[in-house]
């Protein structure tokens, strides 16, 4: 399916037009807000059951905002319509293998990287502390671009894939590498959208943090919902989904039934 360039500035009105759509209707996306933020606190194994299933969580999300703009209601058991609808769930898991590569390739180098660096830093240490904290930070700051890097390429190939697995059906390899063309095309309002999201994080997270477990669970029952329906009006916008079909001409009227007299 085709895609389109947008101006940079719609990167901003992802967020906002989603913050506006969650509004109408609220309840149901914070409770898939509140699910979500739970599972991902919970020590191993959240983290691990969202970087497999996440992808059918968020499309579930997603859908929900598909239904709420269609001026239907989203409803809580919107986060599972991928468990419901026949087919949809191995496709869906399918976009969870970005990450878990992702995962296991920032696990290989920060075992290369910063336990180099550690051993570099504590050898340096012994004969100059100042070498050893510089051998260290050179080792961290390599993986951070790294890690920065394949987190990047990880969630491009995703953005757009999620939404049109969820809702149009479409093949899960062939949408992850449509969804990187398409962020790459799209870069400028991809950027701000990011950096939008991750300024939030920042401020609002520096501010919850105050409030121990509690404060960062009500920053993921508000900005999960976000982040997904604002990944979903990026989908609707970027690949025309929000021009309307044109109208086929209508059949010319045949001629008048003839009268029996």
């Amino acid at each position: 399916m085709a895609f389109q360039k947008v101006p940079a500035g719609n990167g901003l009105q992802w967020i906002t037009e989603a913050v506006n759509l969650i509004m109408k209707n609220p309840a149901p996306f914070l409770l898939m807000g509140l699910v979500l933020g739970v599972i991902s606190m919970l020590p191993i194994i959240g983290g691990l059951a969202l970087l497999v299933l996440g992808p059918a969580l968020y499309g579930g999300v997603m859908f929900a905002a598909s239904e709420e703009q269609a001026g239907r209601k989203a409803d809580f058991q919107h986060l599972f319509q991928a468990f419901k609808e026949p087919g949809k769930l191995p496709k869906l898991l399918m976009l969870c293998l970005p990450a878990v590569a992702a995962a296991v390739i920032l696990a290989v180098l920060g075992a290369i990287l910063l336990g180099g660096a550690m051993l570099g830093a504590g050898m340096a240490a012994s004969a100059n502390s100042s070498a050893g904290l510089a051998a260290f930070g050179a080792g961290a700051f390599v993986f951070f671009l790294l890690a920065l890097a394949i987190g990047i390429v990880s969630y491009s190939l995703t953005f757009f894939a999620t939404p049109r697995v969820m809702l149009e059906s479409a093949e899960p390899i062939e949408a992850m590498k449509d969804s990187a063309r398409a962020v790459l095309a799209n870069i400028g309002p991809v950027l701000v959208y990011v950096g939008i999201l991750l300024l939030v994080f920042l401020v609002a997270g520096g501010i919850l943090s105050f409030i121990p477990v509690i404060g960062t669970l009500a920053l993921m029952v508000v900005v999960t919902p976000v982040v997904c329906v604002a990944s979903y009006l990026a989908w609707r916008q970027v690949y025309r989904q929000d021009i309307t079909r044109e109208i086929p001409p209508a059949t010319p009227p045949g001629p008048p039934p003839s009268v029996e007299l």
